[in-house]
């Protein structure tokens, strides 16, 4: 009823009925239409295309995409905005160090220390996005009594994540930023040097990508063979670095194999990237809550009972950070086995005699 008479009342001021959903009408003004906006680079590459081209329009796809995500990371309206953001810095920064010889060394030199910059520049503000975003489940894993007990704690976090996403915003104002942004564009919109003189810039980038990434997957299985029950964190670490390598070879180079053959085996890559994912999440979590006790205890916003629940939050983290490591070998043993191994091999070591 008074949602009626507010109509009523709008009528009367000569105010008419949306004919179409409001949602689709402003979206349409903006050119803009459900579902057009995605991370995924969607290109399609010809196999023939020199490497340093096809280079240069992955490394342009995933400028256009951190571009899409810089207001609503400047506004931090939802945090998937500066996810998306942190996401293609990542995979630019894996793009210039994985595709080989391709690009002048200055210039991958300069622009990987650039981009790491920005990368350090974002990591507090999404660090404390992901603390929010799991507070509930924290919560809800601690004992009834306790969980009023670790409120304070997303005090804490809400307070800090406004003071690093003042810093983040100071950081894309800057002149570093925008010179960055700019010298970057114009690098990419250069032509290619046709007579380059650097070993896979005039190579077709079907035999780039299936070397380096051939390369890659031997490496993956030399590093998982070798980890055991009795291995350090660390070992565990750098195989998951290895992956999402890996991974990221595969998703900027996809449209150049069968699309079911390499989504299978991103698939598969991706059960094991989860598992470890979990052991490395777990370990920084563990870590950064000891951190943010310190913190707490020396900004002096802490009551006791804070720290036994933070306390016993961490047990907890521990606890699945064993769970997952105790995971491991049957997710590797799956990830590892002959028929995956023969499927890459079929797929990436068959273009090129020199991966073999």
């Amino acid at each position: 009823k008074p949602c009626k008479a507010l109509a009523k009342q709008l009528q009367k001021q000569g105010l008419c009925p949306a004919e179409n959903d409001l949602m689709l009408s402003v979206l349409s003004t903006i050119g803009e239409t459900p579902g057009s906006y995605s991370t995924k680079l969607e290109l399609q590459l010809d196999p023939a295309m020199r490497a340093d081209q096809a280079g240069k329009l992955i490394l342009h796809r995933l400028l256009d995409i951190m571009l899409q995500n810089e207001a609503g990371t400047r506004t931090g309206t939802d945090t998937e905005f500066l996810h998306d953001f942190r996401v293609a810095i990542r995979r630019t920064r894996s793009a210039l160090s994985q595709i080989k010889a391709v690009f002048p060394l200055r210039v991958v030199d300069r622009y990987k220390t650039e981009f790491a910059w920005l990368g350090q520049m974002t990591s507090p503000s999404r660090d404390l996005d992901v603390y929010l975003l799991n507070f509930d489940e924290y919560r809800d894993s601690l004992p009834a009594a306790m969980q009023a007990d670790i409120e304070p704690l997303r005090a804490f976090l809400i307070k800090h994540q406004t003071i690093e996403n003042k810093n983040l915003v100071k950081a894309l104002n800057s002149a570093r930023y925008r010179r960055l942004i700019k010298n970057w564009r114009t690098f990419l919109e250069q032509p290619v040097n046709e007579r380059s003189t650097l070993k896979n810039a005039g190579r077709p980038v079907s035999v780039v990508a299936s070397k380096r990434i051939w390369r890659v997957f031997r490496r993956v299985i030399r590093e998982g063979d070798a980890i055991t029950t009795e291995s350090p964190a660390d070992d565990l670490h750098d195989l998951r670095k290895t992956c999402k390598k890996l991974r990221y070879l595969m998703e900027f180079f996809q449209s150049l194999y069968p699309a079911g053959n390499i989504k299978e085996l991103i698939r598969v890559l991706k059960t094991l990237q989860d598992n470890l994912g979990d052991f490395q999440d777990y370990e920084v979590q563990v870590t950064t809550l000891k951190t943010f006790s310190h913190q707490m205890v020396a900004e002096g916003t802490v009551p006791p009972d804070t720290l036994l629940a933070m306390g016993m939050l961490i047990d907890g983290l521990e606890r699945r950070q064993h769970h997952a490591h105790e995971e491991f070998s049957g997710r590797y043993a799956g990830f590892s086995q002959q028929k995956n191994q023969n499927r890459f091999r079929k797929l990436f070591s068959s273009s090129h005699s020199s991966g073999n």
